[in-house]
């Protein structure tokens, strides 16, 4: 006979089904993700199990045809608790031989709030406090929240699981009357037992069975087991293992759909802002003296970001919303600003500065670098300018240059391998290549996610992979793993960032090396792309998108595609010890 699994999101204050709609308790401009929604999906695996949301109002009818209830429990959340109907209607569930998993969160919680007792267990509380532990030296001064806990044996619930992870998790406090399941630093996470004719378990922790977290150690084989065990059943070993495999390998998570649109310049959306629609303003900002760009640096900054708020208001808030929240795609293309009309040819020599009339490309780069960070340069790049020339050269055409035409640049993180890599890479088109092939492309994090297994997922997120220093930086051309050793994914495990070369990167385990080559597909899967035409910026976040270049053809004769590229930090004092004083240029050195 098959059972009825039913998740209860209704009461919950943080997890919410992936409905498309905005939890008014997350915060503005932070993705829907899932949370605890994909387990509809995930519990389909289960042998004999079928998983549905709960509608409002079917906790307090008994959920009928339910066998096994998961309910989110919101911790100190005064307007979240249950009615007195909900609670009867719970308790009726389960001692008529119901299962109930009740899980706790990681929420701050409402200081207004009571406790955090847990419904049907008397006594039974989850701790005020996050479970931690002190972080490896040389931060031991300090507390981490994700830990590894312990499975506790003699349950069917932790057959076969070895290790599980939990993060930002409660302990039970009075659950002596339960059987533990899992303990840790902070005691007791997981325990269970017996009310009625039904079965009740009680995790201090959700995050463990969220996407971040459900490929970790054994979360999911726990999750398995659970939900067996409390629908009446023993976990059988074969089953319980193929469930589990199917979860964090062969299932394939997202929370959202994304437009299959490969140009983003079709796609509607917060990703883009045309200034053609404001030409009279730009221009007028544009037309009055400017000191100059490189004799006279700090006052042209200076002039510049002055001249940023008195751009349109509607090109102003697109930036702005995107340095605080990014988008889908990770980049912020700005169609169509004025350029100097009287341009020159392109560079031959794209390490030298080029002089132009009004200086309109070092303006804009400049003024839109001032609202999202401040620009900033590599002594080993172009000989340190501050505003670059990328155009081709026929020494380079077939490197892996900025100055290539021959080759696809692949997608990369900009110098990935470096301690101080920019936070932004803006790219000025000055002039498109003759025929307009070619393709600025890019990948975000945010669409690569989705197309990843749990565990790929995972071991992304380790230490496990090495890339290579860049060509230009002093590397052999091509050279790969001789760079420093981290993650790629890195930051907020719901909402990560990433860094990538998948040129140059190599892992540094067989489980590292397969998460690669996973990394690679997926980015190829969600590769979008905008041809630049004359007088397009576009504004790459490099902590959560790769970038890269198709080929196109170069002819070398004066009217080869040209751009201007400016790297942009959030906090440019954290490379002032790379930095001669006062200096906008990067002079770290590399052992290569």
């Amino acid at each position: 006979m098959t059972k009825t699994v039913g998740i209860d999101l209704v009461l919950s204050a943080h997890w919410r089904a992936d409905d498309g709609k905005k939890s008014p308790h997350l915060p503005e401009g932070f993705p829907e993700i899932g949370w605890l929604g994909h387990l509809v999906t995930a519990l389909e695996t289960c042998p004999g199990h079928r998983a549905r949301l709960l509608e409002e109002g079917e906790l307090a009818g008994g959920a009928a045809d339910v066998d096994v209830l998961l309910l989110p429990v919101p911790h100190g959340v005064a307007d979240r608790a249950l009615s007195p109907s909900e609670e009867a209607g719970l308790r009726a569930f389960v001692e008529s031989g119901g299962g109930l998993l009740l899980i706790g969160d990681s929420a701050t919680p409402d200081p207004e709030a009571a406790g955090a007792a847990l419904p049907l267990l008397t006594g039974v509380s989850l701790t005020e406090s996050l479970v931690s532990t002190a972080r490896p030296a040389p931060d031991s001064h300090l507390l981490a929240y994700g830990l590894d806990a312990t499975p506790v044996p003699g349950h069917a619930a932790t057959t076969g699981v070895h290790a599980l992870h939990v993060h930002r998790a409660r302990a039970l406090e009075g659950a002596q009357g339960l059987h533990p399941l899992a303990v840790g630093a902070g005691g007791v996470l997981a325990a269970a037992g017996q009310l009625g004719a039904g079965r009740i378990a009680v995790v201090g922790n959700g995050a463990m069975f969220t996407l971040p977290f459900l490929g970790c150690a054994d979360n999911a084989r726990f999750l398995v087991n659970l939900v067996q065990w409390l629908s009446g059943g023993e976990p059988e070993a074969g089953a319980a293992g193929e469930a589990t495999r199917l979860i964090t390998e062969g299932h394939r998570f997202s929370a959202r759909l994304f437009s299959p649109e490969p140009d983003l310049e079709r796609v509607p959306g917060a990703h883009a802002a045309d200034a053609r629609a404001h030409r009279r303003e730009f221009e007028e900002i544009g037309r009055r003296p400017l000191p100059d760009p490189y004799d006279d640096q700090d006052a042209f900054l200076a002039e510049a970001q002055l001249r940023f708020h008195e751009l349109p208001r509607a090109v102003r808030q697109s930036v702005v919303q995107f340095a605080q929240h990014s988008n889908d795609y990770g980049a912020l293309l700005v169609k169509g600003l004025p350029v100097d009309p009287r341009l020159p040819d392109t560079p031959t020599n794209p390490r030298c500065r080029v002089h132009t009339d009004r200086k309109l490309g070092e303006l804009w780069l400049a003024a839109f670098s001032s609202a999202i960070g401040s620009p900033f340069a590599y002594r080993q790049e172009k000989r340190g300018l501050l505003f670059q020339n990328i155009a081709p050269t026929p020494h380079n055409a077939t490197k892996l240059s900025s100055e290539s035409s021959a080759m696809l640049l692949d997608f990369h993180t900009e110098t990935a391998f470096h301690p101080h890599m920019p936070d932004y890479v803006m790219l000025h088109c000055l002039r498109p290549d003759h025929k307009k092939t070619a393709k600025t492309i890019v990948s975000s994090v945010r669409m690569i996610l989705p197309e990843l297994s749990l565990r790929e997922r995972t071991v992304l997120f380790e230490p496990v992979f090495r890339t290579g220093v860049d060509y230009s930086f002093g590397s052999h051309n091509g050279t790969q793993g001789n760079g420093p050793v981290l993650p790629v994914l890195y930051g907020n495990p719901y909402d990560p960032q990433m860094t990538a070369d998948l040129d140059l990167m190599v892992g540094l385990t067989p489980a590292a090396e397969r998460a690669l080559d996973s990394l690679r597909a997926a980015v190829q899967r969600t590769t979008r792309w905008v041809t630049l035409d004359r007088g397009d910026l576009l504004i790459v976040d490099n902590r959560r998108s790769v970038h890269g270049r198709s080929e196109f053809t170069a002819r070398f004769d004066g009217r080869d595609r040209w751009l201007q590229r400016t790297c942009v930090s959030r906090d440019l004092a954290r490379s002032a010890a790379d930095r001669a004083a006062g200096a906008r240029v990067l002079e770290t050195a590399f052992a290569v």
